[in-house]
Formats: structure tokens, C-alpha cells, sequence
């Protein structure tokens, strides 16, 4: 198996290191990995905690002859819009904050997918209610596992973090379900959002 080889062969490398120099290697290896994973929380948590991942302007509609049935059709291309996009980026922000947490935890595959699918299913949902809550816990929740790693008797054991390469197919072998929840998630929110806006903006024309 070809992560099997990698896993080995990074090993082997490691292991032919001399004793003085190892620690410098294990601090020069997480050094890089926690920046590379603070970086990617940063870019998870502005992206994930908003609640329009995808634009959608209604007022563009108040000015035609029928307003209100160009803001109904905008609405469904709008929600077929998302059913296309947001499975692909709710894949690639799992599948990464997945690969982390496999990393840094010692859940197994399946702990660590549920983990995944809480974090980012109650970062959207909590989007709704206020974008400034959903970026607390968006940052709150990786960065808690971050510090509990940091603070664990494997901090440094470098051959522990090799090791978990070989358990990465695992990751992707039971994903499907996680996503499909985090859509429908998702899907409903964002349809009574969007028809909440709907009926907000029909007000806005009758008022104005």
C-alpha cells in the first residue's frame, strides 16, 4: 500500500537521524504543522461561519415588471445553485479539518469523522443566529483539540504522527454519511432563510 511505504520510509528517515538531532526535527516537524493548522482554522472559521457562503441579491428585483415572481425564480436557481456547490465545499473543508483532527487526536476514524460533522454542522447552524457566535465555536472547538494535543503525552512523538498516515483511507471510506447530513443541515436552513428573505423583501416593495 502506497501510504504504507510513505509511513515506513518517513520512519526510516527519522530514525536514521542522530538522537541529538531528533528533538530539532520533531520541533521543526510540529512547528510547521501547527502553523499550517492555525493558518487553515483562520481560513475555516471566516469562511465556514458566514451565513451567505453563496450571494444572493434580491433588490436587483425590485425594479422589474414582476418582481416578485423574477425573486421566486431567483430563489430556486438560488437553492439549485447550492445543491450543486455546497457538497463540494462542504467535502473539501471536512476532508481537510478531518485529516487534522486524525493527526492530532488518537480517535479513531470514525470518532474523529463525527467530531468533523458536529464542528462544521453547528458552525452553520449557529451562522444563523449570529455570524459572531459561529466564529467562536469555529475557532473554539479546533483550537480546544489543538491545545489538548499540545498538552498530551504524545506532543513530540513523531513516530505517533507518522503512524496515522496509514489510517487516512479510513477517513474517506465513511464520509458520505457525515456530508449528506451536513447538507441536509444546511439545505434546510438555507431554505427557510431564503424564503424568510423572500417574504423581507416583498414587505420592503409594499413599504416603499
Amino acid at each position: 500500500m502506497i501510504l504504507d511505504f510513505i509511513s515506513n520510509y518517513i520512519q526510516s528517515i527519522f530514525d536514521s537521524v542522530p538522537e541529538d538531532y531528533k528533538v530539532l526535527i520533531s520541533l521543526l516537524l510540529y512547528t510547521i504543522f501547527i502553523a499550517l493548522y492555525a493558518i487553515f482554522i483562520w481560513k475555516f472559521y471566516k469562511f465556514l461561519a458566514s451565513k451567505e457562503i453563496i450571494q444572493l441579491n434580491l433588490k436587483q428585483y425590485n425594479y422589474s415588471n414582476h418582481p416578485g415572481l423574477e425573486k421566486f425564480f431567483a430563489i430556486g436557481l438560488y437553492t439549485v445553485e447550492y445543491l450543486v456547490i455546497l457538497p463540494f465545499l462542504v467535502l473539501f473543508w471536512f476532508a481537510i479539518l478531518s485529516l487534522f483532527l486524525l493527526l492530532l487526536s488518537e480517535q479513531g476514524a470514525e470518532q474523529v469523522l463525527l467530531v468533523s460533522a458536529a464542528i462544521i454542522a453547528s458552525t452553520r447552524i449557529t451562522a444563523y443566529v449570529s455570524e459572531d457566535l459561529s466564529k467562536d465555536l469555529a475557532k473554539i472547538l479546533p483550537f480546544t483539540v489543538l491545545a489538548t494535543f499540545i498538552l498530551g503525552e504524545n506532543f513530540f512523538d513523531v513516530s505517533n504522527l507518522i503512524a496515522k498516515i496509514v489510517e487516512i483511507p479510513a477517513l474517506f471510506n465513511n464520509i458520505l454519511m457525515f456530508i449528506v447530513f451536513i447538507f441536509i443541515v444546511e439545505f434546510v436552513l438555507r431554505g427557510f432563510y431564503s424564503i424568510g428573505q423572500f417574504f423581507n423583501s416583498e414587505d420592503n416593495v409594499g413599504e416603499s
